[in-house]
Order: C-alpha cells, then structure tokens, then sequence
C-alpha cells in the first residue's frame, strides 16, 4: 500500500507582500496529479493546512478546490490540525467530508484517533496543548506534565499498539534525536518554533513511520522512517536550497520514495555586480538580489526591476551604500531580528523618536496576544 506523506501547505501565505495564492495553486494541483500517477491508497497531510488561524477567504476558496479534487481521487485522505491552523476553522464541514474519505482530525479526545487501512494503522495526533489532557489524567499525572515531551508520553502511554500491524503516526511537533535539532529556516519564525519545546524522536520508536509537520525543510530525524516531508514549495529565501517534494511511503516494502515538486515560480538569490546582473535574461522568478559594487545609477532597484518584475529584495553588500540609504523599497527581514526591535526601527523612521514606555508596554500586549494565538 502507498502512504503520501506532505505538510505545511500554509495556503494564502505571502513572501514579502509578494502572493503566493497561484503558486499554491499550481503545486497542489502537481501534488493531485503524484497521488494520481503513483496510485496512492493514503494521504497524509500532518498540519499547517493554512497560514494564518483565520485564513482569507481566497486561502479558504483555494482549499475548498484542493479537497474537492482530492475527493476525487481514489484514496483516503487523513488531515491533522498545525500550530497555525484554528480547530473550530478546519474542522468544518468534517462529519461531511468523513463520507468522501477526507478525514480531519484537530481535537484531542482522551485517546488518539486512529483509521484503519489494509495492513496499516494510522495516528491522528493533532497539535495539542497540555490543558487538552487534563480532563483524561489524574491530577497526578497532569501535575507531572512540564513539557511537550512530558506531554507526547503521556498520550502515548494511553495508546496500545499492535507491533502485528504497520503503525503511522501523523504528528506536528518539534521533534529532535538527542542533542541533533531538525534544521530551521527563516520562513519558520521565533513565534512559531520557539513556542515548541522539542520532543525527544526515541519516544516514536514503537511507529514504523512517522509523518511529521512543523518543519519546512524535507529531513529525516535518526532514520529513514522518521521525517519531515517539508513544505511542498519554498516559502522564504533562507531555503533556496530545499529540494521540495512529497514523501511516498510503502507499508509493505516499508521503504520511501521522495516525488519532486517544480514550482510556478522558481525562488533565487543572486549575488553579484550591477553590471553582471543587468546583463543575465529576463527572469519572473521571484529574487533576492545582494549587490556587490555601487553601481552609477540613481534608482537601481527600479531598473533591475525592469528586468525582474518579481525581485522582492534588494539588498546593498557594501558598508557605504548600505549608508546612503539609496536603496528603496521593501525591507530585508531575517530571524534574528525580534518583532520588537523592528516595530521599534519603524516607529522611529515614521515618528522621529523613540517609543516611550506606555506605548512599549501596549507593543508587548499585542506581540504576547498574537504569540499566545500562534503557539
């Protein structure tokens, strides 16, 4: 039997307020035609099925698409809720979408939801918080409970599992092997993995394969059957090296396949002169370019536009251009800067002067509400 294994679609996300609605669109459609042309039985999509707790309703429509296609296909689908995804949101609809074997599971009922296919068991196991098991411990038990890995045993330990059937688990967490952590990138901010505690990968060893969601880029975490599938495009320019695709598992062989995707839009980074650069073709792919001269032209980033109508940073390497402040238009953002130390430099830019401390304390309410929603 032939298991796919993808996640982190984050439909309706952006990339320097650059949409990313149409290329979503053309990868899921790549990602139908694989279940198709590979005659997939299951569909595992482990969380992160939007960007945002409350999608736009153009994020919904294109969803909605996805799932009437998948509807079509001849196959089971079993979808978990993410960090980024609302419970309430993404289970709508599900008693219905139950009777077109698309099944979504977002809520923790004491046990872990599991479907039954040919040789193969699978675990549903949603993003939980540990206040979700506290009505089926003891008090005891609850109380004993100080971290993601304290909270992924207590389940676990809940569950009974027939070493006779292969098992699967679907799970979004941050999941380590000792003091080896799952590389990150940019496009997974602080606010969403620092709210994750790691879970140790040795607490998984009773599954034969483990679909995880979370990270975005494709990786195995201590061995071939515990992985990451990665998103199925690249989603910031830290990760113009991911190589992104769907994870296709077979329950008899037990052994994975990785099915490339190819983006709409390919995403690049190109480093180098001016004049090199406006000497290079025409490209719609979507650009960071990193100057390395000062080239004589007033506007540089209107001209190399001209040529790149999707480049969404530029970014000057050169101490004295990075002065001059020649360079207009969008912002480059990386990890390392804090959402408070950014709102702070464009407070200062707009108003002339540094926040006070009332309007700091405001900031820290708002950063605190939107990091409680993301974790």
């Amino acid at each position: 039997m032939k298991v796919l294994h993808t996640s982190d679609l984050h439909i309706g996300r952006s990339l320097l307020e650059e949409s990313l609605l149409l290329d979503q669109e053309y990868i899921l459609k790549q990602i139908i035609r694989v279940i198709k042309d590979e005659a997939v039985d299951v569909v595992m999509i482990s969380g992160d099925i939007y960007d945002k707790s409350i999608p736009a309703a153009d994020a919904v429509r294109l969803f909605n698409d996805f799932l009437v296609a998948l509807s079509q296909c001849d196959c089971e689908v079993l979808i978990i809720r993410g960090n980024h995804d609302s419970a309430d949101r993404l289970n709508f609809g599900s008693d219905l979408f139950d009777r077109l074997n698309i099944h979504i599971v977002t809520e923790y009922k004491g046990r872990i939801t599991r479907f039954s296919k040919g040789n193969a068991e699978f675990y549903m196991l949603p993003f939980i918080k540990p206040f979700n098991l506290k009505d089926y411990l003891t008090e005891e038990e609850y109380a004993s409970i100080n971290s993601s890995n304290d909270m992924v045993k207590a389940v676990l330990r809940r569950e009974h599992i027939d070493k006779n059937r292969v098992n699967i688990l679907m799970m979004h967490r941050f999941v380590c092997k000792g003091d080896k952590y799952p590389e990150t990138s940019e496009s997974e901010s602080m606010l969403n993995v620092g709210t994750l505690d790691p879970v140790d990968a040795g607490l998984l060893d009773a599954f034969d394969y483990v679909a995880l969601g979370h990270i975005h880029k494709p990786q195995t975490i201590g061995r071939d059957t515990l992985r990451y599938s990665g998103t199925p495009m690249k989603y910031s320019f830290s990760e113009v090296n991911n190589h992104n695709g769907v994870v296709i598992y077979d329950t008899d062989t037990k052994k994975t396949e990785i099915i490339p995707l190819h983006p709409l839009r390919e995403m690049r980074v190109i480093r180098d002169t001016y004049s090199n650069i406006m000497s290079m073709d025409n490209s719609k792919d979507l650009l960071r370019i990193e100057l390395q001269d000062e080239p004589d032209v007033s506007t540089p980033l209107d001209e190399l536009k001209k040529k790149f109508p999707n480049l969404l940073s530029l970014v000057p390497l050169t101490r004295r251009y990075q002065s001059r402040g020649m360079f207009a238009g969008r912002t480059e953002i990386t990890a390392r800067d804090s959402p408070e130390t950014l709102f702070a430099e464009f407070f200062q830019l707009q108003t002339g002067r540094e926040m006070n401390d009332r309007e700091q304390a405001f900031l820290k309410g708002i950063l605190d509400n939107m990091r409680e929603e993301l974790s």
